[in-house]
C-alpha cells in the first residue's frame, strides 16, 4: 500500500449466519487484548450499536437466522460508507463470513461494481445460493449475494449487483459444493484451491491475481478458516485440508505489500472461546501487523 493509512475498524457482530457461536466476539476480544496498542494512532474502532438478534424471526430452512443476520449486515454496511465516507481505510472485524455482503456493497457503492475486485482468502468459496445450498446458512452464500444471484431479502447496498464473477478472485478453498463449482464455473469466477496453492507455491498464485487485478479497487476478505486447524484451532471451522499458518501469512502479506489499490478488508471466523491458550490471539495480533505496516 502506498502512503499512511488512516484505519477504521468496524465491529461485525454476526454469527448467526452459520451454525456455530462466538465469533461475534472477535472485534471486543481483540479490542481489549492489544488491538488498539498494536495500531496506535493509525486506527479508530467503530462499535456496532444497533440490534444483533430478532426475536420470534420466521423459520426458513432456505435462509436460516434470515433477519437477524441481514439487519446485522445492512447495520455494517452503514457504518463501513460511513467510514469511507470519512476519508478512513475501513476493516471490517467480524464475525462469520456473511460480513462480506455489507463490506462489497460499500465498495461498489463507492466506485461502481464494475471497478471493484474481490481477493477472497478463505477454505469455502461461500457462493451458493438459497436454492444450492445444503444448509441454507447465509455465511456460505454472501459472494453469491453480492454478485445478484439470490433472493432479494439477501441485498445489501443501493444495487442489487455489487460484483462481476470475473472480477472475484478466491484463493485457498478446498470444501467447495457441487453447486458452487456449476456457479464459479457459469460466472467465470477465478478459484485457486489449496491444492493449487501447495502445487504452484503461494507466490506464483498471488502474483497471477495481482496481475489480473491491476487498475482496479481491490477489496481483501481473509477468514481464518484458511488456516489449517491444528495451527488455528480457535474457529467454528478448523479443517484439516488447509494451508499452514505461514503459508496464510504470507499470501496475505505479498497481497498488501504487492497491491497497491486495496481499498478495504475483512478479518472473520476468529472464535475467541475456542482460543484456549491464547496461541491464536498472539497469531490474530500478528496477522493484523502486516496491515499497519
Amino acid at each position: 500500500m502506498n502512503g499512511p493509512l488512516k484505519f477504521m475498524i468496524c465491529e461485525g457482530p454476526v454469527c448467526k449466519g452459520s451454525p456455530t457461536e462466538g465469533s461475534e466476539r472477535a472485534y471486543r476480544y481483540l479490542k481489549e487484548n492489544g488491538l488498539p496498542e498494536l495500531f496506535g494512532d493509525a486506527a479508530e474502532f467503530f462499535d456496532y450499536d444497533g440490534a444483533t438478534d430478532v426475536p420470534e424471526e420466521k423459520r426458513d430452512p432456505r435462509l436460516c437466522q434470515l433477519e437477524t443476520v441481514m439487519t446485522v449486515c445492512r447495520g455494517v454496511y452503514e457504518n463501513v460508507k460511513r467510514a469511507r465516507e470519512g476519508g478512513n481505510f475501513p476493516v471490517t472485524l467480524g464475525g462469520d463470513h456473511s460480513l462480506v455482503m455489507s463490506s462489497v456493497a460499500a465498495a461498489a457503492d463507492a466506485y461502481g461494481a464494475e471497478n471493484v475486485a474481490v481477493i477472497y482468502v478463505d477454505a469455502h468459496a461461500d457462493i451458493n445460493t438459497e436454492k444450492t445450498s445444503p444448509s441454507g446458512m447465509i455465511h456460505g452464500m454472501p459472494l453469491a449475494a453480492a454478485m445478484g444471484l439470490c433472493t432479494d431479502e439477501l441485498d445489501v447496498g443501493e444495487n442489487k449487483v455489487n460484483l462481476l464473477g470475473k472480477n472475484l478472485y478466491i484463493i485457498g478453498a478446498h470444501s467447495i459444493d457441487r453447486g458452487e463449482y456449476q456457479i464459479i464455473k457459469r460466472e467465470g469466477v477465478h478459484l485457486f484451491t489449496a491444492d493449487d496453492v501447495r502445487r504452484r507455491g503461494y507466490r506464483d498464485v498471488v502474483d497471477e491475481v495481482l496481475a489480473a487485478t491491476e487498475g482496479m479497487k481491490v477489496h481483501l476478505s481473509f477468514d481464518v478458516d484458511s488456516i489449517k486447524g491444528s495451527d488455528f484451532p480457535a474457529t467454528g471451522y478448523a479443517l484439516p485440508g488447509s494451508l499452514p499458518y505461514l503459508t496464510v501469512r504470507r499470501i496475505l502479506e505479498r497481497i498488501w505489500n504487492k497491491a497497491g489499490n486495496i481499498v478495504s478488508l475483512d478479518v472473520v471466523e476468529y472464535n475467541p472461546s475456542l482460543d484456549k491458550d491464547g496461541k491464536c490471539l498472539a497469531k490474530m495480533l500478528d496477522i493484523f501487523s502486516i496491515f499497519k505496516g
